[in-house]
């Protein structure tokens, strides 16, 4: 019997001490548990903090993007804008400076007039010898001519001023009184063209294109052929000549590919219907 109770009380002491052992077990289970739960909430908390810093990011660079495109559409306009301004200081300038000379001109007592020599009266019943009126010669004459000549900058500064102020037939005028006097000049081509965009600003587009045509046939080589073929194809759609236009675009095209021209030819030939 009471061998028995003995092994009844040991059998209960290992089952009191297995079931402290499973106790402690499944707690150190449950804070490993919950060890890792919390690592996992951290780690969550880490990733969506991680994802928050990222679509930050994101938006950062979409507005960058946007602020970007809107300078960039932007910048042609500035462009004009500072030519503009650049333009109308340049004429401040120069009126400036030609009241300038008319004072330094009139404080040296200097006038443009020539005096009139005063011829005595001749002795009355005494015979006077009057010489012949000097004939010049033709190199003579041409010399003359040439010492009136106004400078070659002057006379184009002066048309392109016209033409900035809007003042289109008196630019083209003087353009081609440019042309007239320096047919051969470095310029003669620009001012060729020049002329085009006076008929064409004043909207008499025929004129234009003969004009255009010029550019292209008799300065083949200058910096502004690309141009008149735009301008000229601009006038025959301003003309309705959609078929003349598209040759005048394309020919752009082809032989100056890399050109701005090309760019806006290119735009040109998706409008025609």
């Amino acid at each position: 019997m009471d061998l028995v109770r003995r092994e009844l009380i040991s059998l209960r002491d290992t089952t009191a001490r297995e079931n402290k052992d499973m106790d402690n077990r499944i707690k150190s289970v449950e804070d490993k548990l919950k060890e890792l739960g919390n690592g996992l909430k951290r780690k969550q908390a880490d990733l969506e903090a991680d994802q928050k810093n990222i679509l930050t990011e994101v938006q950062s660079v979409k507005g960058l993007i946007e602020e970007s495109e809107v300078k960039t559409k932007k910048l042609p306009t500035d462009l004009d804008e500072f030519k503009k301004n650049l333009t109308i200081s340049i004429e401040s300038l120069g009126d400036r400076l030609a009241e300038l000379e008319k004072k330094i001109y009139a404080s040296s007592g200097e006038s443009t007039e020539k005096a009139t020599p005063v011829i005595p009266p001749a002795p009355q019943n005494s015979q006077v010898n009057v010489p012949a009126p000097e004939v010049k010669t033709q190199p003579e004459v041409e010399e003359a001519k040439q010492e009136n000549k106004p400078s070659e900058e002057d006379v184009y500064k002066e048309a392109y001023q016209n033409y900035l102020k809007g003042e289109f037939e008196k630019a083209r005028q003087n353009f081609s009184k440019y042309l007239e006097l320096y047919p051969n000049s470095k310029n003669a081509g620009n001012a060729q063209y020049w002329i085009g965009e006076c008929f064409y600003s004043q909207k008499k587009y025929r004129e234009a294109i003969l004009a255009f045509f010029e550019v292209i046939k008799k300065y083949p080589k200058g910096n502004k052929v690309a141009a008149a073929y735009l301008k000229q194809g601009m006038s025959f759609m301003e003309l309705g000549d959609k078929e003349n236009a598209k040759n005048s675009f394309t020919k752009i095209i082809t032989e100056y590919k890399n050109s701005d021209e090309a760019k806006i030819a290119a735009e040109k030939i998706a409008e025609i219907k």
